[in-house]
């Protein structure tokens, strides 16, 4: 099915192209950005970096999804644009493809340190109460300070 555009059209559609160009580009660095982040081991916050991938990935999808049900319209997009728009999505691959990996690793080192740290609580309440022969606790036990019983005066 052959498909006529008018020059407006297809200005737009270049426009279109354009943008999501520009969308790929961003998403890419912040992509890059998030794995900085990451590597750096740093208790860093990303929401920001999360809020503004998300709103950028919903954008891409959405026009994905319309071009994918209009794939004759976008034969007519600038060769040279399209051609830019398909090296940034595989830029962006890459980047994510990277970034997931990133996030694969923080989230088992996270996970890593709470399960020591659980293991050492659950350690800590372990230890035997230690009384002495008249009934009270003994003075030298092996509790950690925060977890010392009160002594009596």
């Amino acid at each position: 099915m052959k498909v006529n555009l008018t020059p407006e059209m297809i200005a737009q559609l270049d426009g279109s192209v354009m943008r999501m160009i520009g969308v790929a580009t961003e998403l890419t660095s912040l992509a890059i950005e998030e794995t900085e982040r990451l590597q750096a081991g740093k208790p860093e916050p990303i929401d920001d970096i999360l809020l503004r991938k998300r709103e950028l990935v919903d954008e891409y999808e959405k026009w994905i999804k319309t071009m994918a049900r209009q794939q004759q319209i976008l034969m007519h997009a600038n060769p040279t644009l399209f051609e830019q728009l398909l090296q940034c999505n595989r830029e962006l691959t890459e980047a994510l493809s990277e970034n997931k990996a990133t996030l694969k690793k923080a989230m088992t080192v996270s996970k890593r340190r709470v399960e020591t740290i659980m293991r050492a609580i659950r350690e800590e309440s372990t230890v035997p109460t230690a009384y002495a022969n008249n009934g009270r606790y003994a003075a030298n036990t092996a509790y950690a300070s925060s977890l010392r019983p009160a002594r009596e005066i």
